[in-house]
């Protein structure tokens, strides 16, 4: 067996890498890695409890969940679609006129007047 220079090691890596580069360039861009959330994790981001959020993703708000294990998660995507849904301009709804009637009324809790 004969030894190898310092020139010929240095090719085989240099050839190697090159290979490597190339074959991770046929690859593509990786994909990024998706964020998953608890119920625990979008109950703190949106300020409401677990068991609200928990109704929300039954209730299909937050698009398909995804199971790992014996656990349920959300998507980044699916917290994007229910910040894109629940978002936007606020409908005003018309105030009742504030009269001395309607004062009244809220001050009883709409017992009738003259008792």
């Amino acid at each position: 067996m004969r030894a190898i220079s310092r020139e010929e090691v240095c090719q085989a890596v240099t050839q190697a890498v090159m290979l490597c580069l190339e074959y991770l360039e046929q690859q593509g861009e990786p994909q990024p890695t998706t964020r998953l959330y608890t119920y625990d994790d979008l109950a703190q981001m949106l300020g409401k409890s677990k068991s609200t959020v928990r109704q929300w993703v039954c209730a299909g708000e937050f698009g398909e969940p995804v199971t790992v294990g014996s656990s349920t998660r959300v998507t980044q995507a699916g917290v994007d679609k229910f910040i894109a849904d629940h978002s936007g301009p606020v409908k005003k709804q018309p105030g009742k006129p504030r009269t001395r009637a309607n004062r009244v009324a809220t001050a009883r809790q709409g017992l009738p007047l003259g008792i």
